[in-house]
């Protein structure tokens, strides 16, 4: 399962690289396989689909736009505070599924569908579903539901031996098989009640903490309602519901438990409606597979309110995708015109400058967004393949090197500092990149190859070769001690 999952990560990537929105982040990539892994054993169907891909082979892409994230961290950061939880020990994630669905890791991501973001009507409504699943995470609910899965397994493994030997016993073999199917039902019933259970302390929980950090309580009660709502229209439950079960009960409780908790005033950010619209434009841009739908919706809207500035801007991304340069940038020249200091107005310009085989000029407006948002890492990175295609390759190598140690974590940096190395004919540094690179794809052959390549091509004196070498062997140990025994 691992290896297919890792195949379909490796056809994707190329369009991620292209794709300025998405990136894929192996460790969370991680973390939801095993999340899938823990949800499969209570019986719930996890489906991801990421854009073009074969079919039954499910991967996971994460939609990766500064915007995105900056209104996430926005919304989410005084909750974590809220929460009494360290800011650096909490990311929070978009995927690109068009399921509503979120999903609190054990390794402190936090992770949203594209779907949830765009089925929320307020960036109150957001911050709900953030403070909820923040509240998975300080309750330490991820940890004890491992524990019980483990329980329940064991729960019904001990039935089905009992029932096997009574039926053995008497010659019987309707309790056999009584025990078989009776057995893992009520381990599953006893899981489910206390994920039930589970949920409605988050709620409350979550409730506290849009309280504390100055959102409205109520907005958690909205948001439930309208699932309850869309619970009793549809004949299968949104996979959101599965993994968070949903009741008139639960709702009730939350709505008594925000009626009890007034908002602290001023406790948060004042958030600006238009960004949610914003991110949703993106998402619409970004991920719509058939880009006529999109630029039909966005028209559509324009008709309605021609001086709405989410659609212009979702149009505006809609026709770069589509390689139409001339009609994205009279879009985004207008929009620049009434908004110079927005970075990532700044970051679109620069994006299409930069596809139109303009770097030069796509330097001076990353150069510009970055003056707004310093040390923006997409914005850095942009910056490097602006300063790489203009062929000043030290200054992209000084830049991607810094992203490397900041964020050693993100596979293109390692790749694009791996082609830089190599344009600059630094074989030993090129072949390290693009064995880290590999190394987190998981990809064992290519990975021993640069390793490899890389120790071979630094004097044995080198700092550089003991490094490769060393990172070679961690790599192929921590692949030993996750193969199964």
């Amino acid at each position: 399962m691992l290896k297919s999952f890792i195949c379909v990560i490796h056809k994707v990537l190329p369009v991620v690289t292209i794709t300025p929105h998405f990136r894929i982040s192996i460790r969370l990539f991680m973390g939801l396989l095993m999340l899938m892994g823990s949800l499969a054993t209570i019986g719930v169907k996890i489906d991801t689909h990421a854009g073009q891909r074969e079919k039954k082979e499910p991967a996971i892409v994460l939609l990766d736009s500064p915007e995105i994230t900056d209104l996430l961290e926005t919304l989410g950061k005084p909750l974590v505070k809220a929460a009494g939880l360290p800011e650096s020990s909490i990311q929070f994630h978009v995927i690109l599924d068009d399921q509503i669905n979120a999903m609190a890791l054990p390794n402190g991501h936090l992770v949203f569908n594209s779907g949830l973001v765009q089925a929320c009507q307020s960036s109150g409504e957001l911050a709900s579903v953030m403070a909820h699943e923040t509240a998975h995470l300080a309750a330490g609910h991820h940890m004890r539901i491992q524990s019980e899965m483990r329980s329940a397994s064991i729960q019904a493994m001990l039935t089905a031996v009992a029932s096997l030997a009574a039926g053995a016993v008497s010659k019987n073999n309707s309790i056999a098989e009584a025990g078989m199917v009776g057995g893992p039902a009520a381990a599953q019933s006893m899981l489910l009640d206390s994920m039930r259970e589970k949920e409605s302390q988050a709620d409350r929980l979550g409730i506290r903490y849009l309280a504390s950090a100055g959102y409205q309580p109520e907005n958690m009660v909205i948001f439930l309602k309208r699932l309850l709502e869309e619970q009793r229209k549809a004949s299968i439950p949104a996979p959101y519901l599965l993994s968070h079960p949903l009741s008139v009960e639960r709702v009730l409780d939350a709505e008594r438990t925000a009626a009890t908790i007034p908002a602290v005033s001023g406790g948060h950010p004042n958030v600006d409606p238009m960004r949610l619209k914003r991110v949703q434009a993106v998402l619409l841009a970004s991920t719509e597979s058939d880009p006529g739908k999109a630029e039909d919706t966005f028209n559509y809207r324009l008709k309605l309110d021609p001086k709405d500035f989410s659609s212009q801007y979702g149009l505006a991304i809609v026709h770069r995708y589509a390689g139409e340069y001339q009609k994205a940038k009279i879009i985004l020249d207008k929009l620049a015109a009434n908004h110079p200091k927005d970075p990532y107005l700044l970051r679109e310009q620069g994006l299409l400058l930069l596809e139109s085989g303009q770097p030069g000029a796509a330097e001076m407006l990353f150069t510009q967004a970055l003056a707004l948002k310093p040390d923006n890492p997409d914005l850095r990175y942009r910056l490097s393949i602006s300063l790489s295609d203009a062929g000043r390759l030290t200054e992209a190598d000084r830049l991607l090197r810094r992203l490397t140690v900041e964020h050693p974590d993100v596979p293109i940096y390692h790749y694009q500092l791996g082609i830089i190395e190599g344009q600059r004919q630094r074989l030993g540094h090129a072949h390290l990149s693009m064995a880290r690179y590999y190394a987190l794809l998981l990809d064992e052959k290519m990975a021993v190859y640069h390793f490899t390549e890389a120790a071979s091509r630094f004097a044995k004196s080198d700092r550089e070769r003991d490094i490769a070498l060393a990172e070679l062997k961690r790599f192929k140990d921590e692949l030993r001690k996750s193969r199964p025994q």
